[in-house]
């Protein structure tokens, strides 16, 4: 298909899918849920964990890993996993990846090193490539807050007390704030979309928290 026509026809985000190519497809954030086809990545420990063996064994008997956890290393789940921090330049090549998506891992970020991360997916993506984020929703929360109930409002908007630092929630997004965002870096066309409906490949397999907000970004 002549490339001007696909361009035409992906102008409506929700109507037409990604053309089926070869490009690979990158996967910021996954932990424990690498998705089969995508170049997984996370910052996790048991990427590192995974690379010696019976290491994840001995922290098991340790006790300073769940029995849950040591059936994932037991299954492979974090051999599939390759090492990114989302905080620097990304190990891989400029306009290289089809597809990256990345799902409610923003929010974990400081504003700064987010939009750091949303620059690096516009320079991996190929042109006309598609950037799909899910986040908590903003409104959605300010909605549902119940000022007889403020700390499971705060709960969720911090997430203060879930493990470490990084698994605590830095900043939140709305449609426009993150719209504003993507468009200030380069992307030519941001849509929100429902629960797996959009461009992105695979995107009624991989999105798993239908409550978020879902954006599109194409490059």
């Amino acid at each position: 298909m002549n490339a001007n026509v696909v361009l035409e026809q992906r102008r409506g985000l929700g109507q037409y899918e990604l053309p089926q190519t070869h490009y690979p497809k990158l996967h910021l954030g996954c932990f424990d849920q690498p998705l089969a086809g995508w170049v997984n990545t996370d910052i996790t420990p048991h990427i590192w964990v995974a690379k010696i063996p019976f290491a994840a064994k001995l922290l098991h008997s340790a006790g300073r890993i769940s029995s849950k956890r040591l059936a994932q290393h037991q299954a492979g789940i974090f051999r599939q996993i390759q090492y990114l921090n989302l905080s620097k330049r990304f190990s891989y090549p400029s306009n290289f990846f089809g597809a990256v998506f990345t799902s409610h891992v923003l929010e974990h970020l400081y504003p700064a090193v987010a939009m750091h991360c949303l620059g690096e997916c516009l320079r991996v993506l190929r042109p006309d490539g598609v950037l799909r984020i899910a986040v908590p929703d903003l409104d959605r929360m300010v909605r549902e807050y119940d000022s007889a109930d403020p700390e499971s409002f705060l709960q969720e908007v911090f997430q203060y007390g879930v493990g470490a630092d990084k698994n605590s929630h830095h900043w939140h997004y709305n449609y426009t704030n993150l719209r504003s965002r993507l468009l200030r870096l380069g992307f030519y066309r941001v849509e929100r979309c429902d629960f797996r409906v959009g461009a992105c490949p695979d995107v009624q397999t991989i999105d798993s928290r239908p409550t978020s907000l879902f954006v599109e970004a194409l490059k």
